[in-house]
């Protein structure tokens, strides 16, 4: 009997843990599972883009100003009693693949959108939890060496929604590990060397380097250097370099508004921030070799950029934008020449601060 009474208290007790607790603000400098579990929530719904840390940093405040904007709500980068409520509240449906997990709390709405930004799945976002959600959760789970059975559990839920706290703190290297204060805590979202010019990237070699950290089906935040402006994309094709899509639509509005409302082959100094680095590299405004209103990977008619008749080169949907455009790295080549561009390789060194 004692037994069963101890095992009900830590079942009450972990579903008391993983419920967010609304009241607590959260802003920059903030630490610990109420922050994951923000973070959790804004990855699921596309705003972030890094680990699943428990640090507040930079990349969570700009998550949760986008929510607040699209919300309606107060634009200030903090987490308060009405954002949380807000964003907690934000995709929420009875009939759910997993309610609760080891990295946070998913709704099948949730599960669905991020399914669907990887293109394994092409229904409704309607928080319904049917054959085609569990079909495409399957794939997913295959594509990762999950057993595929549909289940949301944990190990799924952090190869799908971000890592888990011990990756996370394994990210930081091993002095991070133990409890550390605000003042001195290391931003975990962003492990570029502060010491340098946060402006710029690194200077990596695409073949040695930067292939395996970008890698197809990455995602990342992209920051034009002459701007500021930055956006979200994933790298869905390319092998001599990047062929990067936006995840979403205002993610496309922001790369246009970057080239004045015109699309444009210009190469453009932007950074990568992915894998936990900042990458100096180089983009051009142009989509290309696709058509967003066909499946992908088909062969098509008159793809984008003038492309013409060849494999529909569009994974995400829903973003606006036919097609992928180019970003180049340090000794990146073209797929059609095979060479290195000289405008692209310019771009990367401005990036870099050369």
């Amino acid at each position: 009997m004692r037994k069963k009474k101890l095992l009900l208290f830590f079942m009450v007790l972990a579903l008391l843990m993983a419920t967010p607790v609304f009241g607590d603000t959260l802003k920059t400098g903030s630490t610990g599972t109420l922050v994951k579990q923000l973070q959790t929530k804004l990855k699921a719904l596309g705003y972030l883009n890094s680990s699943i840390t428990g640090y507040y940093g930079n990349q969570t405040k700009s998550a949760v100003l986008k929510f607040q904007a699209k919300s309606g709500l107060k634009q200030d980068g903090i987490a308060g009693t009405a954002t949380q409520k807000a964003l907690f509240n934000a995709g929420t449906s009875s009939n759910t693949i997993a309610s609760r997990s080891s990295t946070g709390s998913y709704s099948t709405k949730d599960v669905q959108s991020a399914l669907k930004s990887l293109g394994l799945y092409s229904g409704s976002i309607d928080g319904i939890t049917g054959s085609k959600t569990k079909a495409a959760l399957k794939k997913f789970q295959k594509s990762k060496g999950l057993a595929a059975d549909g289940i949301m559990g944990p190990k799924t839920a952090e190869k799908l929604f971000g890592k888990s706290e011990t990756a996370a703190l394994a990210d930081r290297g091993g002095a991070d590990r133990k409890e550390a204060s605000k003042d001195t805590i290391k931003d975990a979202e962003d492990t570029y060397d502060s010491s340098k010019n946060d402006e710029y990237g690194e200077l990596l070699d695409w073949w040695s380097e930067v292939e395996s950290i970008f890698y197809r089906g990455a995602e990342a935040r992209l920051i034009d250097l002459w701007t500021g402006k930055s956006f979200d994309i994933m790298r869905t094709y390319g092998s001599n370099h990047a062929d990067c899509e936006p995840l979403t639509a205002e993610d496309t509005k922001i790369m246009k508004e970057i080239y004045s409302g015109s699309w444009s082959w210009n190469r453009r100094p932007v950074v990568i921030v992915t894998g936990g680095r900042r990458i100096a590299a180089s983009m051009a405004g142009m989509p290309h070799a696709g058509l967003e209103a066909k499946p992908k990977n088909v062969t098509v008619k008159g793809r984008s950029g003038g492309f013409g008749t060849g494999t529909n080169l569009d994974t995400i949907k829903g973003n606006n934008m036919d097609g992928h455009f180019d970003v180049h790295f340090l000794n990146s080549r073209t797929h059609g020449t095979n060479k290195v561009d000289s405008a692209h390789q310019k771009a990367v060194k401005q990036a870099a601060g050369k």
